[in-house]
């Protein structure tokens, strides 16, 4: 792990004579000049590559792809202005009028949202819920045309077997998608194992300080050129030279970040294993013997966001917990120096929750920076005050 840390510590350069600064130019301009009118005939023959248009291309941009690339281990990437432009252009690029497509576990709900409009352009869909990697191959139709998934998944944290689900796929003709934000590209690299497509939300531990919104797709050449082509030129959901310098930014402190919230994550683990007053955990550290299996062949490391059940949770247990919480903020997203927490259950859901395979008392919680004690502390004084 210590040669992929090392990436997120490189100084960057752009091409520039007269200087190198050891943080990079913030490139901020919508249109590069071109030379003359030859200069400008090749670069739209293609005969030469220049900068012309920061939707199309930015420097500052291209020096976070080539190293988000590097680190997944894959052979291009390509920057978006938020995570759900990643998700969009992906799919929207790979899957035609005609296609099925496979939405495994649970999946952030923007996601699964989206493919399912994609109905009315002739795209059908299915979401289902495995226990077993092999489940998901009993749904796939003559039609399917991508297996769309995140591991470990969200609210449950869930892990499937990456090389079953690659191999049955490229033998079908299937492309694999995963949402890979959970782990970074420090502790797990799916591409290495067969999976067609990796995303990042960039706002989450990438940029690390809930400054930045932004995504990244990352994949083969041939796959990013179509993706660019297609769900980047023409959709345009292009992030901004300031924000993919804020992710380099990010990026530096990224391996420090881990490892300190991972000792934390097991100390707070600790302490929710042994409350009454926590029904269950859901987190790879928590979640059986199988998913421990897969979660050694897989991971380098754990993430920090996790999710915990409340024992016999009704409305007013809730609202008791999250209001006496002093040092978890309640908010959405999660990936930066705060701790977090959020409900599932928001007033007037529980059919969704029901529909969703959650439990009412269902909270997903993120551990940042801060001290570990002082976590513990707020936890358990929570619990006191929502159980009195």
């Amino acid at each position: 792990m210590k040669d992929i840390e090392n990436v997120c510590l490189e100084v960057d350069e752009l091409d520039f004579d007269n200087y190198s600064p050891i943080s990079p130019d913030i490139v901020l301009t919508s249109s590069f000049k071109f030379k003359n009118f030859d200069h400008y005939v090749k670069v739209n023959a293609k005969e030469e590559f220049a900068y012309t248009y920061t939707r199309d291309g930015n420097p500052t941009l291209n020096l976070l792809e080539t190293k988000l690339a590097r680190l997944e281990k894959g052979e291009a990437a390509q920057m978006f202005a938020s995570g759900m432009g990643a998700i969009s252009a992906s799919i929207l690029t790979l899957a035609k009028a005609g296609d099925h497509i496979i939405i495994v576990n649970t999946v952030y709900g923007s996601s699964v949202k989206l493919i399912k409009q994609l109905s009315k352009f002739g795209i059908e869909s299915t979401k289902i819920d495995v226990s077993d990697t092999l489940e998901i191959f009993d749904y796939v139709k003559n039609n399917t045309s991508i297996i769309y998934f995140e591991s470990p998944s969200s609210q449950k944290f869930e892990m499937l077997d990456l090389e079953l689900i690659s191999k049955f796929s490229k033998d079908k003709g299937i492309f694999t998608i995963i949402d890979n934000t959970w782990s970074t590209p420090l502790l797990q690299n799916p591409l290495v194992h067969g999976i067609d497509v990796v995303i990042h939300s960039c706002s989450k531990y990438i940029g690390g300080h809930s400054d930045i919104v932004g995504g990244v797709v990352i994949s083969s050449k041939k796959i990013i050129d179509e993706i660019v082509e297609f769900g980047q030129v023409l959709l345009g959901a292009t992030m901004s030279p300031m924000n993919a310098w804020l992710a380099l930014r990010g990026l530096r402190t990224l391996p420090v970040r881990l490892k300190s919230q991972q000792e934390t994550l097991q100390q707070v683990i600790n302490f929710l294993q042994e409350d009454p007053r926590i029904e269950r955990i859901y987190h790879p550290l928590c979640n059986g013997e199988q998913q421990n299996e897969l979660a050694h062949k897989y991971l380098k490391g754990y993430g920090s966001l996790l999710g915990v059940v409340l024992k016999d949770a009704n409305p007013e247990i809730i609202k008791r917990f999250i209001d006496s919480l002093e040092h978890f903020t309640l908010a959405y997203s999660w990936g930066g120096f705060e701790s977090l927490v959020m409900s599932v259950y928001k007033g007037n859901n529980i059919n969704e929750i029901k529909e969703r395979g959650l439990s009412l008392g269902q909270l997903r919680m993120y551990i940042g920076l801060e001290d570990s004690e002082l976590l513990i502390s707020d936890l358990k004084n929570a619990l006191d005050q929502a159980y009195q």
